[in-house]
């Protein structure tokens, strides 16, 4: 079976790996299901929220697909670079306020900015959804997002360039018999220095009897006698010369004065020396290791 084709933008071509991109949709998930919790905590109903998607764009394109009016919470990312978005539906937001003053939160609800004292009602139960992405992203180094202000027209915000690359991850979220879908819009940026943890090789920590017998084999290697020597600059010989060799004879080692000598483990060049004494012992000085 042949797979289903995919669209690709040589405009915006994809940053990251495979494993990049399982790694970002693993603590998407994680944030899915933490949002739904401070949903249901706070509001005392059954919430649920699923990932759906991530894909990379541009922040033009990204404001342009954005309800007019929605929920956005700009987040900061220090010390990273780059500013995010969390999108939230204006009819959404609408219930959970209608349900934060005792109402039913019903489906029928007015789609327009917020009021100071409905932005006062939402901005802590945003904050507490956003703050969960840094449990989401614990694995990967984490982000830290902090909720900066709370807009409601997209066109007003210009967080970045028009070209720059983002990644926008997609949620559904249920309240009840009320369904609407969530972005979160992050710069690629932001990302891209937190997912270097993907590609690092784990430390494998030994416990148990194989950590003691690790420990006693290290103690042991330390103990082990090297075969230690300094040597100087090798020479070449003719077969027929080295036949020749008897007792008295010289070999000149053409070894430079100023150079030093090789200093051998075991057959392994480790450092450089200078010869010299030690009261009535010739001995040699590490000069570089």
């Amino acid at each position: 079976m042949n797979a289903e084709p995919q669209l690709y933008d040589f405009r915006s071509p994809s940053r990251f790996s495979r494993e990049e991109m399982r790694a970002l949709q693993m603590a998407c998930e994680t944030f899915a299901r933490q949002m739904a919790t401070v949903l249901s905590n706070t509001l005392r109903i059954v919430a649920h929220a699923n990932f759906h998607d991530i894909t990379q764009t541009t922040y033009d394109e990204y404001i342009e697909q954005v309800p007019n009016p929605s929920l956005l919470a700009v987040l900061n990312f220090a010390p990273l670079d780059g500013d995010g978005v969390f999108q939230l539906p204006m009819d959404l937001v609408m219930s959970v306020i209608d349900r934060l003053l005792g109402g039913p939160g019903d489906t029928k609800q007015p789609s327009r900015a917020l009021s100071e004292i409905e932005t006062g009602l939402i901005r802590n139960l945003v904050r507490q959804m956003v703050y969960e992405l840094r449990y989401a992203f614990e694995s990967l180094g984490g982000v830290k997002g902090e909720v900066q202000s709370l807009e409601s027209d997209p066109q007003f915000l210009q967080l970045a360039p028009p070209s720059d690359a983002m990644l926008v991850a997609e949620f559904e979220i249920k309240l009840g018999d009320q369904s609407a879908t969530s972005t979160l819009c992050l710069p690629v940026e932001t990302i891209a220095p937190v997912l270097e943890i993907v590609h690092a090789k784990p430390e494998i920590e030994l416990t148990g009897a194989k950590a003691e017998a690790a420990e006693n084999l290290k103690g042991r290697m330390a103990d082990v006698p090297v075969d230690v020597r300094v040597s100087f600059a090798p020479i070449e010989l003719r077969s027929r010369d080295i036949l020749d060799l008897e007792v008295g004879d010289v070999l000149p080692l053409r070894h430079p004065t100023n150079q030093p000598l090789t200093l051998e483990a075991d057959g392994v060049a480790i450092a450089t020396a200078v010869p010299g004494s030690y009261g009535k012992r010739l001995a040699c000085q590490i000069v570089t290791s």
